[in-house]
């Protein structure tokens, strides 16, 4: 695969709440939403239905306080499976074991799911999509009080209540569900130790390859840089990790933000493997060393794309291979490994 089209092309973005306050030493925010790339998990869902009827754990990580986690389960909906979500902050996974979770009736990616208004300004498409999610939402999730612990910023919470019409609404998973769920503070570095006692059908690592490859959007900077990071070979050690402990047919499933797919090339790779983006002064790979990757000996194939979601992408309009799947032919895959 390639980046086969590039365009300097800016696109409207509706900066969302972040709705995890971290601290001691942690990122700032915690970027999560509810049914984030809603098509990319529904798809998921129905393939490990379909590949695993008997049922498969399910491993993921940089998970948040589970969001996005719930959001698939709500659309596999089978007992006989089993979310494990990891993050490395401890706050994150804190809220998660708690189990309330907010949501904002302004500016929230996910302000569908309590606001109608925000139904009627859609395509009837897309609106009967929203409704239907929003009733899926609703089989595993009951509204709650606030609770009395915090989840989001307070000088947040205190500019909202200003804001005329602004609302929040908070919510918990159904207590029949509580069980499909656990929360661990892990690394997918740590994955192989984790998976030991687990039937893994799948894998998320979703909208957070960019974390352990140091890698940056072509228009932000960082004034602490430092050595730069072997892409490569970071993301390498991270697949073969992730081809080891999945079954078979199971799944990798990725993000769609623009930084875990374009990858920026610093002065150690070579000339012909990169390419100048002459508005940003940066090079990027020609080839995205994550595909390479995944591709690497046909150990996986890209089944499901998404639409790239990112503030000034480069190429707004392409898709995206957001999930991928272990070839199934052990058999085959030994012959090409040897």
């Amino acid at each position: 695969m390639r980046v086969n089209k590039i365009t300097t092309k800016y696109s409207n973005y509706n900066n969302t709440f972040k709705s995890l306050r971290l601290s001691n030493g942690e990122n700032d925010y915690s970027d999560t939403s509810f049914f984030r790339d809603s098509k990319t998990l529904e798809k998921s869902a129905n393939l490990l239905k379909s590949t695993f009827p008997q049922g498969c754990d399910i491993l993921d990580f940089a998970a948040s306080n589970g969001e996005e986690s719930i959001s698939l389960y709500s659309y596999i909906g089978d007992d006989k499976f089993k979310i494990h979500a990891y993050d490395k902050s401890e706050k994150a996974i804190d809220l998660g074991k708690k189990g309330v979770y907010s949501i904002f009736n302004i500016w929230a990616k996910d302000r569908f799911l309590i606001n109608d208004s925000e139904l009627e300004e859609k395509s009837e498409h897309k609106k009967e999509r929203q409704l239907k999610i929003r009733e899926l939402f609703n089989k595993i999730m009951e509204r709650v009080s606030k609770p009395e612990y915090e989840i989001n910023d307070s000088d947040f919470l205190e500019m909202l209540e200003q804001i005329e019409g602004s609302e929040v609404q908070y919510f918990k998973l159904k207590d029949k569900f509580r069980d499909k769920f656990e929360f661990d503070i892990a690394d997918i570095n740590q994955i192989e130790d984790l998976a030991q006692d687990k039937e893994v059908g799948a894998v998320l690592f979703r909208n957070a390859m960019y974390i352990p490859t140091g890698n940056l959007a072509v228009n932000e900077f960082s004034f602490d840089i430092g050595k730069p990071v072997n892409k490569e070979k970071v993301i390498e050690g991270i697949v073969e990790k992730v081809y080891n402990v999945l079954k078979p047919g199971g799944l990798f499933i990725l993000g769609n933000i623009e930084k875990d797919h374009v990858y920026l090339a610093d002065e150690n790779v070579p000339q012909e493997e990169k390419y100048f983006l002459n508005d940003y002064f940066v090079d990027i790979y020609k080839q995205p060393p994550l595909w390479i990757a995944l591709e690497k000996n046909n150990r996986f194939k890209a089944i499901g794309y998404s639409k790239v979601s990112q503030p000034h992408l480069l190429f707004p309009d392409q898709m995206l291979p957001t999930i991928w799947q272990k070839t199934k032919d052990s058999k085959v895959l030994q012959k090409v490994l040897m």
